[in-house]
Formats: C-alpha cells, structure tokens, sequence
C-alpha cells in the first residue's frame, strides 16, 4: 500500500525545512552526516549552480552527468506545456528499475504504479511552491514488491521568469513485507525447535575435583565458528543494503501466537554478534 506523505506533513520534509530546502530565496547547503545520502547531495548540487539567481538556469544542468546521482535522475520540460510536461532525460537506474527502454516523451506515457510514476506525481508541488520539495514514501513495485522510496525535485529555468524545466533524483529499496518477515521468523523459529539438537549435558563439578570452578563450557574461537556458519543451511532471507557486515545480529519479537516477528537488525552491535556466532557454533 502507498503510504506517501505530503511534502507539508512528513518527517523528511521537516528535515529539509531545517536545513534550507523550501525557505525561500535563501536556501543553505546541507553539512554533516547528510551528505551520505542522495538527495541531499542533489540539492547541494542545485544550491552549486544557483548563483544568487531565482532558480539556477537550465543551460549549466548536465543530467546524464550531475554527479553520482544521475543514473537516478529525470528531467521535465515545461516549456512547452504546463499542464503535460515532456520527458527530456531519464537516468539508467531508473529506466532499468521501471522496464524502460524507449518511447517515454511525455508523463502521460509513464507506467502506472512504476517508481518513475511517483517522482513525476509531485511535480504540481514544485511549480505551486517554487522551491525544491523533498519526499518519500512506500509502495509496491510493478513486481509486487514493496518498496520504500526517497526523493527531491528541484526548479530550472531559462528565462529567470518562471520554472520551465524540473529535475529530480530518487532512491528507493526493496523491502520485505510484515507477512514475509513473520513468515521467516517463524520458519527460523520452527528450524531451531525442530532440527537442533538437545545441548550435552553438563557433569556437575565437584568443589575440589578438576572441573571445579569452571562453569558453562568456554565458547569455540570466532574464526572456527564463522567458518561453519558460512556452510550452514539458510532458513530464510530479508533484503539488506550494500555495505552490509556478512554476518547480522536480528531482534525479534515473540507473539502471542507462538511465532517471531522480525524488527529489525541490532546496529553497532559486533561484539554481541561475535558471540552469537560463537553461541550458534556451539549448538
């Protein structure tokens, strides 16, 4: 289900609003930890090429080639047409996320429920606002997956009277769904009742024989331990950002129902999942 939110109502857009984006004929360029994402280093692209303008001009916007966010750009020409803006340029990331080759000139000719339908959605905003808009929400993609997606568009001109091109930039991710991840979870949950064997029992140490003080068994070392992990089964999988450590530590919730719902994975957490795998091994 689309749970899109207005540029008024969101979170992200706040977050624009506190950074620059929307406030004016003034806007500031985003710092700090901002930077990492895309439409932020979009709009600080934008702010490069305004030059104390009312919108930057058309002529020094190079979409195919405007950073590392091109592939994920598209270009609207309004000069022609308010009301049905032509499509000048649509980066390969999108073209290949939406089954685009050719044939795409105007928004009309945009494939319904696809990720470039709902970039070119929000253009009336723009031109009502006359500021960049940032945006963000979750769908289900033309493959019926859900899918969250991030995005801004950003106001050209080439006259300094009135925006007549649009650019904008998005990002999305696939993500697995509440059903699907329960799904998992209790799938996991069944495997580990079902196939793991019951853990060796522990002679009790005498208080002045040799296993004394000793206590629970010392855990396996964390290279023997990751290298059986790596060959072991799978009992599911959930999509995960590039980047990602090759082993992750997931907090689940039981529910009344007698199954686990997947939360999410547990950032900053490497000495807990170095003892995971060390407990998982010893299983």
């Amino acid at each position: 289900m689309d749970r899109a939110r207005g540029p008024d109502e969101q979170p992200e857009r706040e977050e624009f609003d506190r950074d620059g984006v929307g406030q004016g004929p003034e806007p500031q360029r985003m710092v700090g930890g901002d930077e990492r994402r895309m439409h932020v280093r979009a709009y600080n692209h934008w702010i490069s090429l305004l030059k104390g303008r009312a919108y930057p001009t058309i002529e020094e916007l190079d979409p195919a080639s405007a950073g590392d966010f091109g592939p994920h750009g598209v270009l609207l020409d309004f000069s022609h047409d308010d009301a049905e803006p032509r499509i000048r340029f649509i980066g390969h990331a999108v073209r290949e996320e939406c089954g685009v080759t050719s044939g795409i000139l105007r928004i009309a000719d945009v494939p319904q429920n696809s990720l470039l339908a709902r970039l070119t959605e929000q253009y009336p905003q723009i031109l009502a606002s006359g500021a960049p808009i940032g945006f963000e929400a979750e769908f289900v993609s033309q493959r019926g997956h859900p899918t969250l997606y991030r995005g801004i568009l950003m106001p050209f001109s080439s006259d300094q009277q009135r925006i007549n091109f649009i650019y904008g930039v998005i990002n999305w991710k696939e993500v697995a769904d509440a059903r699907i991840q329960a799904q998992l979870a209790a799938e996991m949950a069944d495997a580990r009742s079902t196939d793991a064997p019951p853990p060796a029992p522990v002679a009790p140490a005498w208080a002045d024989g040799p296993g004394a003080g000793l206590g629970e068994p010392a855990l396996p070392d964390l290279q023997s331990a990751s290298d059986l992990l790596r060959t072991a089964p799978a009992l599911g999988s959930i999509p995960v950002d590039a980047g990602t450590e090759e082993f992750v530590l997931l907090l689940g919730r039981a529910t009344a129902g007698g199954r686990v719902e997947i939360i999410g994975a547990v950032e900053g957490s490497d000495d807990l999942t170095q003892e995971a795998i060390r407990r998982m091994h010893r299983r």
